[in-house]
């Protein structure tokens, strides 16, 4: 008999089927209870998941979302531009990976799934200096660029 020793953080990190079932519970959260209460949740989950993230971006600024962006995307091995300069970040992608993997899994993405954007990144900046803004948006494949800024 072989004893093999490993531990959760010996495998890769993927979490792509996350996708899948956040997109299943946006799409009870809307049938149930409405479209106004999945952005709330969406925005009271970003409040509580986010909520150390926000304290950073007040005391360090964009180039803690940079390095999440970033490693958010490596984990993901999914191709993204991400550029900071003058105190903007611009995230530019040609397509989304979790609507590329529930398509790909043969699922339809809820209509509301730019809400895991837009809601979640402006409820990140909430009492920073920063804002945050889709400036476009494919809801078929999620090619889109953000921008984060600060405010004017």
């Amino acid at each position: 008999m072989k004893v093999v020793d490993r531990r959760a953080s010996d495998n890769k990190y993927l979490h792509r089927d996350f996708h899948i079932s956040m997109n299943m519970l946006m799409e009870y959260i809307r049938d149930q209870y409405g479209s106004a209460a999945l952005t709330e949740y969406l925005a009271q989950f970003s409040r509580e998941f986010h909520s150390m993230r926000t304290e950073q971006l007040k005391e360090v600024g964009l180039g803690v979302l940079k390095k999440y962006f970033l490693d958010i995307y490596d984990n993901e091995e999914w191709p993204v531009s991400i550029e900071l300069k003058d105190d903007v970040l611009t995230i530019s992608q040609k397509a989304c990976p979790g609507i590329t993997h529930i398509v790909n899994n043969g699922y339809k993405p809820v209509e509301q799934y730019i809400e895991t954007y837009t809601t979640v990144y402006k409820t990140m900046c909430e009492g920073t200096q920063y804002e945050y803004i889709m400036e476009n948006y494919d809801p078929k494949t999620g090619a889109c660029r953000q921008r984060f800024q600060r405010r004017a």
